[in-house]
């Protein structure tokens, strides 16, 4: 009696996790806008509204792209980056310390602008003075076509926005969802495949990550060889056989990847208190989770290291766990004889 009531509350307690994963995907959320907002100044980068002014003393780190009806860039005002002006009526007297795209109706430029790179203008009204300084060329690309104009301001809206940790942000969960749905695929066209692969992984993974480093070595070792037999005596003919060989090795490294994701996805789900779900579901859910954890290291610089030492050990384990099991067509540790049966 006693024993049986001992294990009723530790039963009771497994489904208790599920409440996690709505948890887990709310403290995702905040940590994001955390994210976003400690990087505030990249997220605001790109600036829509009705009005816009850089005040006098005001400094501006980083790229700009600034869409108004009116912009007004005051008088000691300073802007680090490139910066792209878009509006009616615009007004430069600040310091502009890289090149400056304006696609306006009219330009005012001050005494005190001043602007250390190239000017490019689409702007029908230019008001100036001579003792603006501007050290780079001035180009007036609407002379020609508007096309030019427009190419350089979208070039110079993306260069802004792909610095920016929200566009990391939304490619890493983007990523992460792919690649839940390539485990998820994978494991239903090639289950046995992946499970020999897996059982590789989770009974000797000391193995598997130095047979998956060695080889990626030896790839690295060859290639360099290669680079530099190229200054020598081989031709440039055999590059095909060498672009071919990484590409062997990149689907390879993507098909160890893959291995990892479902025995990933049934621990998180016995985790949880979870148990006996269908492999493809642990596949998705475990891809998904491992590509998240290690893809959200990368979204500040000062633990992007963390991503890559991480990438670097599991992604050889899976590459070693794929070349030791012949890409899963062999189980590895191989299988003991049965020698009950001989005698």
């Amino acid at each position: 009696m006693h024993k049986h009531n001992d294990n009723k509350p530790m039963t009771a307690n497994k489904p208790q996790r599920r409440w996690l994963i709505p948890f887990s995907v709310l403290t995702l959320l905040v940590l994001s806008t955390v994210a976003c907002g400690t990087q505030r100044k990249d997220v605001e980068g790109f600036n829509f509204r009705r009005n816009y002014t850089l005040d006098a003393g005001e400094r501006i780190e980083g790229d700009q792209v600034i869409l108004a009806q009116r912009i007004t860039l005051n008088d000691q005002g300073v802007i680090t980056g490139k910066v792209t002006l878009i509006g009616d009526e615009v007004r430069l007297n600040a310091q502009v310390e890289d090149d400056v795209v304006i696609v306006a109706d009219t330009l005012t430029i001050g005494d005190t602008a001043r602007i250390a790179g190239d000017l490019i203008m689409c702007v029908k009204n230019v008001e100036g003075t001579d003792t603006a300084q501007i050290e780079g060329e001035i180009k007036k690309e609407c002379n020609d076509t508007s096309r030019q104009s427009v190419e350089s301001v979208f070039e110079s809206s993306f260069n802004s926005w792909q610095t920016s940790v929200f566009f990391h942000l939304v490619g890493t969960i983007a990523g992460s969802l792919l690649f839940g749905a390539l485990a998820a695929l994978s494991t239903i066209l090639f289950h046995q495949p992946l499970q020999n692969m897996s059982r590789a992984v989770q009974r000797a993974p000391l193995v598997t990550g130095g047979i998956g480093c060695l080889t990626m070595l030896i790839a690295i070792g060859l290639t360099l060889i290669y680079l530099i037999s190229l200054l020598l005596i081989l031709p440039a003919v055999l590059f095909p056989y060498a672009l071919i060989g990484w590409l062997v090795v990149a689907m390879l490294s993507v098909l160890g990847w893959v291995a990892l994701a479902e025995p990933f996805g049934k621990r998180l789900f016995r985790w949880l208190g979870m148990k006996n779900q269908p492999p493809m579901i642990a596949a998705a859910v475990g891809g998904v989770t491992l590509s998240l954890l290690i893809r959200v290291w990368g979204l500040f610089w000062f633990t992007s290291w963390i991503g890559f030492l991480a990438t670097a050990i599991l992604g050889s384990i899976g590459l070693g766990a794929v070349v030791l099991t012949r890409i899963g067509t062999k189980p590895y540790p191989a299988p003991k004889p049965d020698t009950t049966r001989l005698q």
